[in-house]
């Protein structure tokens, strides 16, 4: 069978709270249908994980994950550590961690990390609209980590139409970030989709 395996680590936005598919399922899913070769989507994220709640599920799975051989890893953490009031030192930290293990996990390193998501008029409670300036903190610190660690960033265009809640991304958000992703990929295979 020709296919290859495609790993999303993160939280809720990831796993989908709010959606039946996560955007890593679509991606999969678009993938197979361009490429004319099945993906295994292996969507290891998990609601209300912070970036070292990930780092040590990572571990927790590390091995299993490894035999998976995956061609292309995507990383998408930190909402959680924003309502925490996680340090920009302990994020910086962790999410150093997050990319060395996700980086022997992947074959080629083959490594793509996301911002985080801003939020946008009517947040849902425990997050509010100030915590922007936050999340704008934090992906500086994970653009630095992508140049640091020699691994791609990809900046996911959204709209306050994406999310359900404000946080959590609803069925357009799960296609808006699922096509996103997929023609970063697809690019990289030569597939150019319009």
């Amino acid at each position: 069978m020709n296919w290859e395996t495609y790993i999303a680590f993160g939280d809720s936005i990831t796993i989908g709270a709010r959606t039946y598919l996560g955007y890593p399922e679509l991606v999969g899913n678009l993938l197979s249908t361009e490429l004319f070769k099945q993906w295994n989507v292996i969507n290891h994220a998990k609601s209300g994980l912070k970036a070292i709640d990930l780092a040590r599920y990572i571990d927790n799975s590390f091995f299993s994950l490894k035999e998976h051989k995956a061609s292309v890893t995507s990383i998408l953490i930190g909402t959680n550590d924003i309502m925490a009031q996680t340090t920009k030192e302990d994020f910086k930290i962790a999410l150093d961690q997050i990319i060395v293990k996700t980086k022997l996990l992947t074959v080629n390193k083959n490594v793509i990390i996301l911002t985080i998501p801003t939020f946008y008029k009517g947040i849902m409670y425990p997050y509010s609209i100030d915590m922007n300036e936050t999340i704008f903190e934090f992906n500086s610190i994970i653009n630095q980590s992508a140049i640091q660690h020699e691994i791609r960033l990809l900046q996911l265009i959204h709209s306050e139409q994406d999310f359900f809640d404000g946080v959590h991304l609803n069925a357009t958000g799960i296609k808006n970030f699922s096509n996103q992703i997929s023609k970063f990929i697809l690019k990289d295979k030569g597939v150019l989709l319009g």
